[in-house]
């Protein structure tokens, strides 16, 4: 039987995914073998360079699955609708998990069955790197917004009862595993938290994540999330829209804050600058005055040169060496 099935869709990310696969096999401990499958869900990709890798993953024996790109939540869809395994983790074809992660994964979800998911800390690399230690799982908590990645270890049986990921998340921008897990927790099942970076998130300027960001697109995807939700935020939409203006107005003050700190800068800048310049001028004037004195050195060398072998010198040397053999 298959313990886990890792779902790896890959939409023209051809460049990212051998590092996502080497991540997966190199989890593979021969003193704690783990009986996993890899499924690599091609989204309909049209770069030549990714679908080169593709073929070239199907010649050595990986598993590839070829589907019409209808979003990142059908991909995973289909993948997981045709998986073996009990046990469920999406990998994003630019990312990487560590190793332990799928067997801390299928140890505490073996141990306790009342926990649905089981995610942890996250690492970024790329774009922007450090580490984002995230909280213990609170219902409310994921209400105000995602911060629980879909690279996490579920039962296939809470998708199976959730009835998978959302496919109707407007124009496909995202989402969908914030919407997932809202869900699962509607259903009663627990998430655990492992406090340690269990994979590693690559930034990208050009990724879902960023169009997801965008005011109108993050408009109207919490408006559908929340839509879809109103029974969930309903009794608690006093506490959301505090909390939710409380992040607007924190954001705001450290906008203002960081705008004040760059107007400091610039003025010491400013200051710096004018230093400089003073510097500046006052280097070309000592410039000025130490030319001006090599000037008059070499004039002054150029007339005891010339003192030197004028007739009048020569009979006042001579002079000279008489009066010494005299005396």
């Amino acid at each position: 039987m298959i313990d886990i099935s890792v779902i790896i869709p890959c939409f023209n990310h051809g460049d990212y995914i051998w590092d996502a696969i080497a991540s997966v096999e190199a989890s593979q401990d021969r003193d704690r073998p783990i009986n996993y499958e890899l499924i690599i869900i091609n989204d309909g990709s049209t770069a030549e360079t990714t679908l080169d890798v593709l073929n070239d993953l199907r010649d050595r024996g990986y598993t590839v699955i070829d589907i019409e790109n209808q979003g990142l939540a059908n991909a995973r869809n289909h993948g997981i609708a045709i998986a073996s395994g009990r046990y469920i983790l999406p990998l994003d074809s630019d990312n990487k998990i560590r190793s332990e992660y799928m067997y801390k994964g299928i140890e505490i979800l073996d141990r306790c069955p009342q926990v649905g998911v089981v995610y942890g800390d996250v690492e970024f690399f790329g774009g922007m790197t450090g580490i984002w230690a995230l909280p213990d799982f609170d219902l409310y908590r994921l209400m105000i917004g995602n911060y629980i990645d879909a690279c996490a270890v579920f039962r296939k049986q809470i998708w199976q009862e959730c009835g998978g990921y959302d496919t109707n998340i407007p124009d496909k921008l995202g989402y969908e595993d914030w919407e997932f897990w809202l869900r699962v927790a509607k259903q009663g099942w627990q998430f655990h938290h492992i406090p340690e970076v269990m994979f590693d998130y690559r930034t990208r300027s050009d990724s879902m994540v960023q169009a997801c960001k965008q005011p109108a697109n993050q408009k109207r995807l919490v408006h559908y999330i929340c839509a879809k939700h109103q029974d969930l935020y309903a009794s608690r939409l006093a506490d959301v829209i505090a909390d939710k203006e409380l992040v607007a107005f924190e954001r705001m003050y450290e906008v203002e804050r960081l705008k004040r700190e760059l107007q400091h800068v610039q003025s010491d800048l400013e200051h710096l600058n004018h230093l400089n310049h003073q510097y500046q001028e006052s280097e070309v004037r000592l410039s000025e005055h130490l030319q001006a004195a090599r000037d008059r050195i070499a004039v002054l060398e150029n007339t005891v040169a010339a003192m030197e072998t004028s007739k009048f010198w020569k009979l006042r040397m001579l002079w000279l060496r008489i009066k010494r053999s005299v005396s």
